[in-house]
């Protein structure tokens, strides 16, 4: 295996671990906006939902761990044999912070409505749009 497939493929174990990561506020908002008004007769299909989201939720704090260690190893891979980007320089730094954040509000502060959770979920969003730039 070349170099530049291993970092590629460090890249979509990243991309895809974080984007299964963020799933997790994706159905909780569907949930509540949605899921939860639905009426008795689609109780099949709440079941359903709810089975999904509870594996999403359930997983969401491996799947950025899973995220922030192929980052870290797809970095230093890519600093090693220099092919380092910004782009992916500024995207590696904001899924640290979003993981240090997220490590923050589950171990230490555990209060799930602070000012942590907002910048840990506005970051997120920020994230989605760095990974995209680094890919193109």
């Amino acid at each position: 295996m070349k170099i530049a497939d291993l970092i590629g493929f460090l890249g979509w174990v990243t991309a895809i671990s974080f984007g299964l990561a963020i799933l997790n506020f994706f159905v909780k908002y569907i949930n509540k906006k949605y899921i939860n008004k639905l009426g008795k007769e689609k109780k099949q299909i709440v079941d359903l939902y709810r089975k999904i989201m509870k594996l999403i939720v359930k997983n969401h704090k491996l799947l950025g761990t899973i995220a922030i260690f192929s980052v870290l190893t797809h970095f230093i891979i890519a600093f090693l044999s220099n092919r380092i980007s910004v782009t992916g320089i500024i995207a590696a730094i904001l899924m640290a912070t979003i993981f240090s954040l997220g490590v923050y509000g589950a171990f230490i502060n555990k209060n799930y409505k602070g000012m942590w959770l907002k910048m840990h979920r506005v970051m997120a969003f920020a994230l989605l749009l760095a990974i995209a730039i680094h890919v193109i």
